[in-house]
């Protein structure tokens, strides 16, 4: 049974993954491993199980028979290996937290050394992106996520307002504010404008020019030190960022609502709940430093 669970994961993973490189890195091994895995695992049903196109391994007809079994014994798996981890009561092993970056960067590194020193044998794994992990196949144990509500299957809290407002350099300040009026500012944006930077936007300067299209709120925060324009960052961020500074008349927008967030199977290990516990009561504590009020 096990060899055909982990033949079941090579094929899931190269479902996913498209390729036998990417496969290879969900599973954490080499993607020549994939390869052999799944030759032999065709060899043993007797017929291919994936197409090979230019844009990767599709499964066919005889792998699309697979998928849906393969789907739902994925599912009873990590229903059981939670139910199992939920019962350990012990206060030591590993942590997988995932976060945005600013978040991660800004927030919870500070924090992070006091909890290492009151639970030593505790190891925390940091997952910074803004993607949404898929909790319920453990691909992480705890997320801060940011939405006006979370997935039903999910449990958890809700944070302190977070809210971001307009930053630039002094220098840019200087040469685009005749003190508390705009003269001619151009944005930092994205790429492509979200609910959230188009809200911004309205809010605060709406009739500036986007002059810069970049791709992460780090490079914003980067190119606005470097008085390329201004960006509207979280105030953590731009708030802790030497050589930026608030500029005159902008407002606080509130961002989406956050959220600390765990699968219901997880609230029982003990490691999970007294980290989510301290992460909530240490974020709470910054409220005013994450809502832009200090």
């Amino acid at each position: 049974m096990q060899n055909d669970w982990n033949d079941l994961q090579i094929f899931l993973a190269l479902e996913r993954g498209g390729t036998a490189r990417a496969a290879g890195a969900r599973l954490k091994v080499s993607h020549s491993t994939i390869s052999r895995r799944l030759d032999a695992m065709e060899q043993r049903f007797g017929t291919k199980l994936f197409d090979r196109t230019p844009d990767g391994f599709v499964p066919n007809a005889s792998g699309a028979r697979i998928l849906s079994r393969a789907q739902q014994i994925e599912a009873e798996m990590m229903e059981l290996e939670r139910s199992v981890i939920g019962n350990d009561i012990r206060l030591q092993g590993d942590i997988r937290l995932t976060a945005p970056p600013p978040v991660i960067e800004y927030i919870l590194l500070p924090l992070l050394e006091q909890f290492q020193k009151d639970y030593p044998l505790i190891t925390i794994e940091l997952n910074s992106t803004y993607k949404q992990v898929d909790l319920s196949r453990r691909d992480a144990d705890l997320a801060i996520r940011f939405c006006d509500k979370p997935d039903d299957y999910l449990v958890g809290r809700r944070l302190p307002e977070f809210r971001e407002t307009v930053f630039a350099s002094p220098e840019y300040i200087a040469r685009h504010w005749d003190g508390d009026t705009p003269v001619s500012p151009e944005w930092i944006g994205w790429h492509e404008d979200g609910p959230l930077s188009l809200r911004a936007r309205r809010e605060n300067f709406p009739k500036a020019p986007i002059k810069w299209k970049m791709p992460n709120l780090g490079l914003h925060a980067r190119a606005a030190v470097q008085g390329m324009g201004m960006a509207s960052l979280p105030c953590p961020m731009g708030d802790s960022i030497h050589g930026l500074v608030r500029v005159p008349g902008a407002k606080l927008v509130n961002s989406y609502p956050g959220w600390l967030l765990t699968h219901p199977d997880l609230r029982r290990m003990e490691r999970v709940r007294v980290f989510a516990k301290f992460l909530h009561e240490s974020i709470n504590a910054q409220s005013d430093f994450i809502g832009g009020t200090v």
